[in-house]
């Protein structure tokens, strides 16, 4: 008697996949509102934020070792806006 795979056995349970989310590498520009915005990062010394419609630029040194995007993008944020008033 030959038999093919598991015939008695406990049911498949499901598996459930955990998705890691991502920062974003685009964003959203306060001068024009489009989704244009990237942030270059040069070694460790200087960071530059250029808008690919409205040409919109920004540079800053950087502050820590290992900026993130997300970080720069929220100082030029916050200096915008004081800007504005």
């Amino acid at each position: 008697m030959v038999m093919i795979g598991n015939i008695m056995g406990r049911r498949k349970r499901k598996t459930i996949r955990i998705i890691k989310r991502k920062l974003p590498k685009v964003f959203c520009c306060p001068d024009c509102g489009m989704f244009s915005i990237r942030v270059l990062i040069d070694a460790e010394t200087e960071s530059k934020i250029v808008c690919g419609s409205c040409g919109l630029t920004w540079k800053k040194e950087n502050t820590t070792k290992k900026p993130e995007a997300i970080d720069i993008y929220n100082k030029f944020i916050d200096e915008f806006v004081s800007a504005r008033g």
